[in-house]
């Protein structure tokens, strides 16, 4: 797993690079409790390719969720460890 992380974050980062921006600086776990913060914190993460300019919708984003809705017919509850 360390292996393919690091080789998705060089590629990441060689991506950002070239757009002037950068990872964000820390990493925060979010425990979500309902269904509606399921579709804030979903809707928050599809929505950075375009904060950032990457992109004009988050369905262009190629690893975005956006773009297969069709695949989750019933996101919640999601299946937790």
């Amino acid at each position: 797993m360390h292996d393919l992380m690091s080789y998705v974050g060089r590629k990441t980062s060689r991506l950002l690079s070239t757009h002037d921006t950068a990872w964000q600086d820390g990493y925060y776990d979010t425990h979500v409790k309902t269904a509606k913060q399921f579709e804030y914190v979903a809707y928050y993460i599809e929505q950075n390719p375009v904060v950032k300019g990457l992109v004009d919708s988050p369905e262009q984003w190629d690893a975005s969720s956006a773009s297969c809705k069709d695949l989750v017919t019933d996101p919640w509850p999601l299946i937790y460890g």
